[in-house]
């Protein structure tokens, strides 16, 4: 971890950069900070399993759904990933709960606005689309947010935190989205299970 996460998070967290997923079922802790990019806790209680994924859609989802749509796929790949390793660590599909975090407009400037709303619109038709119960959801605003989640109990804690303490998180997430926007139209087909 860097200096700079480390005045963030306490030693012994495992610390997801945007563009990231991490799935466990030890007692592991999982922590980030979002803006623009959406967070998603998934989990499984029963079994205590569970992960995060930390992710943004390139843009605004077309009029076709996300099952149709191209600046989707980013999202849908991200998930999947996501939901393929807590499904490998022995996690049921179906029992899986989900709380959802960040989409905060907090740039100056219309492309995060999309950005927002782009990963809002898509995570509410996924989570409809794959029938996953929705525990918890504090999306939109204007600020980021620090989450910490625990897999094995689906507990998250979240606090607002200001720019300049997130400096390194700010840096990475403008990157992401960089890359993202770069390399957009660059999945290939992806599949809904």
């Amino acid at each position: 971890m860097t200096d700079a996460g480390k005045k963030i998070f306490d030693d012994g967290l495992h610390v997801l950069k945007p563009g990231e997923y991490f799935a466990t079922s030890s007692d592991r802790i999982i922590g980030t900070v979002t803006g623009s990019s959406v967070v998603v806790c998934l989990y499984d209680r029963g079994r205590g399993i569970g992960g995060m994924c930390h992710f943004i859609v390139p843009g605004t989802i077309g009029t076709d759904g996300i099952v149709a749509d191209e600046i989707a796929r980013h999202g849908v790949a991200s998930m999947e990933y996501l939901l393929g390793e807590i499904v490998k660590l022995g996690g049921d599909r179906k029992q899986l709960k989900a709380k959802l975090y960040g989409s905060g407009y907090v740039g100056t400037d219309r492309q995060r606005s999309d950005i927002a709303m782009g990963n809002i619109q898509f995570v509410e038709q996924y989570f409809e689309l794959e029938k996953i119960v929705v525990e918890d959801e504090d999306l939109g605003g204007s600020e980021r947010k620090k989450i910490v989640f625990e897999p094995k109990t689906g507990i998250v804690k979240k606090d607002s935190i200001s720019t300049d303490d997130a400096a390194l998180f700010v840096r990475l997430e403008a990157e992401y989205i960089e890359l993202v926007f770069k390399n957009k139209g660059k999945t290939g087909d992806v599949r809904i299970f």
